[in-house]
């Protein structure tokens, strides 16, 4: 890497090979880096314990495709593109391989708050025709915590959907055991509405979204407790490819399904959530 600058007591800036800017914040609490390209939160890890996130190895880091783990940025849509925003669109939106500006850092006695944000061009109107601002917030302290706020900007009303898609770091898929999912979920697997019965367990591919979550999911990993605390949203998506999806993707080793398992704050309703101009809406999730 390259260094460019201190930004404040407990902030740098620098450049990675590929020439892409990264923040690298470490502090009295934690240490984390930060990609612009996407406001991607890479890693983050309390001193004196295991990672909290999950980055691939195989991780593509020059800006050409999006970056497979720690925090992508789903938005303005989750999944597929929607109907209503036309077919030929980037999965996930495009929030997520965009350059995003660095409007600010800052220490605090809680820890380092980044303040990142991004808003429309035309190459955004090509994908989706609407005047935004998108800002994240993330503060790296004892605790991980990221709010994503959509404000309009424009004249008409917009919709939007959206996910903090986060990697956990994992022991192994046998250790899992998940609380606080609710019980109603679509399993995108089969396409069936399901109930879910007691903790969750990881022992095969799954992709699931739960509709009814609690405001703080669990996940007890051996003798290891991670808290996921999310805000505004109205379901928390589960993910992990197994070892046959892992396999068919390029940006990620064939074991690599085995240390990660994503919980996910998101907006997933097929109604979205409508900002009216001059309005703004934002969403969180926080890592313990």
């Amino acid at each position: 890497m390259q260094p460019i600058r201190t930004l404040t007591a407990h902030c740098s800036l620098s450049h990675n090979e590929a020439g892409l800017p990264l923040l690298t914040i470490d502090n009295a609490h934690a240490r984390a880096e930060i990609s612009l390209f996407g406001a991607h939160v890479l890693s983050y890890q309390r001193h004196g314990e295991p990672a909290s996130l999950w980055l691939s190895d195989k991780a593509v880091l020059d800006g050409s495709k999006p970056i497979r783990g720690g925090i992508p940025l789903c938005w303005p849509w989750f999944g597929p593109a929607p109907e209503r925003v036309g077919s030929g669109k980037p999965a996930h939106g495009f929030a997520r391989t965009t350059l995003w500006s660095l409007d600010g850092v800052s220490d605090h006695e809680d820890g380092t708050l980044v303040h990142l944000s991004l808003g429309d061009t035309k190459s955004s109107h090509a994908l989706w025709p609407h005047a935004f601002e998108l800002e994240l917030d993330v503060l790296i302290g004892k605790e991980l915590s990221l709010v994503l706020t959509t404000r309009n900007t424009g004249t008409a009303p917009i919709v939007y959907n959206a996910a903090l898609h986060t990697y956990l770091q994992i022991s192994s898929p046998a250790a899992i055991s998940v609380t606080g999912l609710g019980e109603p979920y679509l399993d995108k697997l089969t396409g069936q509405d399901e109930q879910q019965q007691g903790a969750l367990t990881l022992c095969a591919a799954m992709d699931r979204i739960y509709r009814q979550p609690d405001a703080i999911v669990t996940v007890e990993d051996g003798d290891r407790s991670i808290r996921v605390v999310s805000g505004n949203h109205d379901s928390i998506v589960v993910w992990n490819p197994w070892q046959e999806g892992a396999s068919a993707m390029a940006d990620m080793s064939d074991d690599g399904y085995s240390t990660m398992f994503c919980v996910e704050a998101a907006i997933t309703a097929d109604a979205g959530v409508t900002v009216m101009p001059d309005e703004e809406h934002s969403f969180s999730t926080v890592i313990i």
